[in-house]
């Protein structure tokens, strides 16, 4: 009776060290995110908000982050013996594309100080964005006076060493042709692109083509592939009267979107768990830029 008692307690032991590797296998410490600086005190506890308080701190943004799947925030604010002050504001998403995603919602387009910070940071007076991994860090200066990008540089560079995840964005944004696109144009959706719950995700980026105007995407689909997607998107078409051309392999589709007829057809192609296209006048366009992200998802062996 005694060597199974003894038993059952090494078994329920180890399952409970098991349970607390895996969580920290799972979930970086928060606490060792928000280190001491020489010089500046912390002001207060460190807040802590999740996806039910979010409001309490962001009320008209918490939406947008929500929507990319917004796990954690913490943020604390430091001050110095002279009153000067920066708060770090530290924003945990499920995924590095939703991280990516509330990054690329925020950042600018135009005229932007870019820094490599994490993945990409940028810096105006008396702010520093930047991501790394599924995680969106922002930082405030306050009376920073001249040494405002300085300080801010160095408490971002500080906390992103600290944080996990990739510096690079997600592989799919290496598939959009470098030839007429936007700079800084690329963007994450997380939900209902082009207007449908249906298609949901996609990786966005803006051209000018030949001094026509288009939005390329690409989507990444579950484990199911892009089968079930295309198919609800052509019972979709054919309920509102549009017209469907499918190549002889299955694999490219025309479609007259009757919500879409101002930017033209959708030009698009599936294979695997993604799904590419455009909207264009021009067919013979439309298929190069296809034929181009094609071999992009070759190279980079998405598909």
């Amino acid at each position: 009776m005694k060597i199974n008692i003894i038993l059952v307690f090494s078994i329920i032991t180890m399952l409970l060290m098991g349970g607390t590797i895996l969580n920290a296998e799972i979930k970086q410490d928060s606490s060792s995110l928000l280190p001491n600086f020489d010089g500046w005190t912390k002001k207060g506890a460190t807040a802590v908000y999740n996806a039910d308080n979010l409001y309490e701190y962001i009320d008209g943004a918490a939406d947008v982050f929500l929507s990319y799947d917004f796990q954690e925030l913490l943020s604390q604010t430091y001050e110095n013996d002279k009153k000067a002050s920066f708060s770090i504001d530290i924003y945990k998403h499920s995924s590095e594309k939703n991280g990516y995603g509330i990054y690329s919602q925020e950042k600018p387009v135009k005229d932007a100080n870019f820094l490599s910070i994490g993945a990409q940071g940028y810096y105006e007076k008396g702010v520093l964005n930047f991501l790394k991994g599924s995680y969106y860090v922002k930082l405030s200066g306050y009376d920073l006076g001249d040494d405002d990008k300085k300080i801010l540089v160095s408490v971002a560079q500080t906390i992103a060493d600290r944080l996990e995840g990739s510096k690079e964005f997600p592989v799919a944004l290496k598939c959009f042709p470098e030839k007429g696109r936007i700079t800084e144009s690329e963007k994450y959706i997380a939900q209902n692109f082009l207007g449908h719950a249906f298609l949901h995700s996609a990786f966005i980026t803006e051209y000018d083509l030949d001094g026509q105007k288009s939005q390329v995407f690409i989507i990444e689909t579950d484990s199911k592939g892009s089968s079930e997607i295309l198919q609800k998107y052509q019972d979709f078409i054919k309920k509102k009267g549009g017209n469907i051309t499918i190549s002889e392999d299955g694999t490219q589709f025309r479609i007259e979107d009757p919500y879409y007829k101002a930017n033209g057809t959708l030009t698009l192609e599936a294979r695997g768990n993604y799904i590419w296209g455009l909207f264009s006048r021009e067919e013979t366009l439309a298929k190069s830029m296809i034929d181009q992200i094609r071999e992009k998802l070759k190279e980079t062996k998405l598909i």
